[in-house]
């Protein structure tokens, strides 16, 4: 809930023990505050931190400028790699030779976001199920959303949820997300313990995450207006 504004960002205070500064995809700059931390430190604190947070709200904008867009006749991420979209004489979209073709009618936008979710659900049960094995962790479900800001979630009762957006990443990629979530089977948090569980499997864990949060535009590809 929101204290109050300090300096035009919204405080949140909580039973956090220290104070931090998050600025979104937005540029919304948010304050997180312990309970009792007195009104005139968190004021320093942030007007400390103002050159920083003018460098983050930068990057923000310089990523979402970058942020890949969807256009007919141009080129979609697939994979780790590019196919390039057209409208032609085609029922369902049809991808051959590193060229995804959408039906004529109806909007091409939608047509290729089904075609992905369709890829998803062929081909992720079948890495997820193979890291099942190795890891001996099995969810109990799986869905393929569409969510704005998460490639994936895993529920306590082992309900695994994978973002169809995945489907624009390289496998090792994919690989990270899907043992990211299944490790969540045995530490629901993102404690060290959980951390050493993932690198036990993925020893580059830290580098695919990088790299994971460079393509965050490719959540909102299907999403622009």
């Amino acid at each position: 809930m929101i204290d109050k504004l300090i300096n035009g960002y919204p405080l949140l205070r909580s039973d956090r023990r220290s104070i931090s500064i998050s600025v979104n995809r937005a540029g919304q700059v948010t304050i997180h505050a312990p309970k009792y931390m007195p009104e005139a430190e968190i004021r320093r604190f942030v007007e400390a931190k103002a050159g920083w947070i003018k460098k983050a709200q930068a990057k923000q904008q310089e990523k979402k400028e970058q942020a890949p867009t969807f256009v007919v006749g141009g080129m979609m991420p697939y994979l780790g790699g590019e196919i390039r979209v057209c409208i032609g004489m085609v029922k369902k979209p049809l991808l051959v030779g590193g060229v995804l073709t959408l039906p004529q009618t109806g909007d091409p936008k939608h047509h290729a976001l089904k075609w992905l979710a369709d890829q998803a659900r062929e081909q992720l049960p079948d890495r997820i199920a193979q890291w099942s094995k190795v890891m001996g962790l099995t969810p109990s479900s799986l869905t393929i959303a569409n969510p704005k800001t998460r490639w994936g979630s895993m529920k306590s009762d082992g309900s695994l949820r994978l973002n169809v957006a995945l489907m624009h990443c390289a496998p090792a990629l994919i690989d990270y997300v899907i043992v990211h979530e299944l490790s969540h089977m045995r530490h629901m948090n993102h404690s060290p313990a959980f951390h050493a569980h993932v690198a036990r499997y993925l020893p580059d864990a830290e580098n695919r995450r990088k790299a994971l949060k460079e393509l965050g535009g490719y959540l909102t590809l299907f999403r622009e207006e």
